[in-house]
């Protein structure tokens, strides 16, 4: 596999764990909610889960290229970090390793919008589907913001182009979403087993990709360390 198809692997598996990471995953939980009330037709479900997706996914492009274009907007700072990001890489990735096991907490809580605002927007219909992704997609907490700006936001830099890790990434935060919402209007008992899954799932998955980015972190900076000794 190519080193483009294996970064977007990695920034789907990112949204994945974005998405049930506890911000996030109490947003989704929110959003199944929010896109039941029109289970009674399956088409509308359908479009309501691709439009949340869409929604989601539109923020985080949006985000992701404004942070690329701030960066390379200034040739002096592309220039600079071109040649000196290499050495910070690994340290960020232990930084954002220790935040997703919970040995460093970030004082950061951010939401976007409440509840009222998600009833509002809930009442029109696929627009408004959109922009309940839209909405829930800007709240951010420590290990969301940790994985979107520590860890996509690199590798979608280091991408041939940002737009497809992107894109895959915020797909991926709105895939248990999707899933949960198209197998209940399929009239599948399993989504609420599955609701239940993703939720116990939740922590170990967290923990492995935790371990993976730390040791990834690690073999980088001693990698780079011995280059310059």
């Amino acid at each position: 596999m190519t080193s483009f198809g294996t970064g977007l692997l990695a920034a789907g598996w990112l949204g994945i764990l974005t998405s049930i990471s506890p911000c996030p995953l109490a947003t989704n939980i929110a959003a199944v909610s929010y896109l039941s009330r029109r289970m009674h037709s399956r088409r509308l479900a359908a479009l309501g889960a691709l439009a949340y997706a869409a929604g989601r996914t539109a923020v985080y492009i949006v985000i992701g290229l404004a942070v690329a274009w701030g960066l390379s907007s200034s040739p002096r700072l592309s220039a600079f970090l071109q040649g000196n990001i290499g050495p910070f890489v690994g340290p960020v990735l232990i930084l954002v390793a220790l935040v997703l096991l919970g040995w460093i907490r970030l004082p950061l809580d951010f939401h976007a919008g409440g509840q009222a605002t998600a009833e509002r927007l809930a009442s029109l219909g696929v627009a408004g589907e959109f922009l309940i992704g839209a909405l829930f997609a800007l709240t951010f907490c420590p290990v969301s913001a940790a994985l979107f700006f520590g860890t996509l936001i690199p590798l979608a830099l280091a991408s041939a182009s940002p737009l497809p890790p992107l894109a895959v990434y915020g797909l991926g935060t709105a895939l248990p979403v999707a899933a949960v919402s198209v197998s209940a209007a399929l009239g599948l008992a399993a989504s609420d087993k599955m609701l239940a899954a993703i939720q116990r799932w939740q922590d170990p998955m967290q923990k492995v990709t935790a371990a993976l980015v730390l040791l990834t972190g690690i073999y980088l900076t001693l990698t780079l360390s011995l280059r310059s000794a």
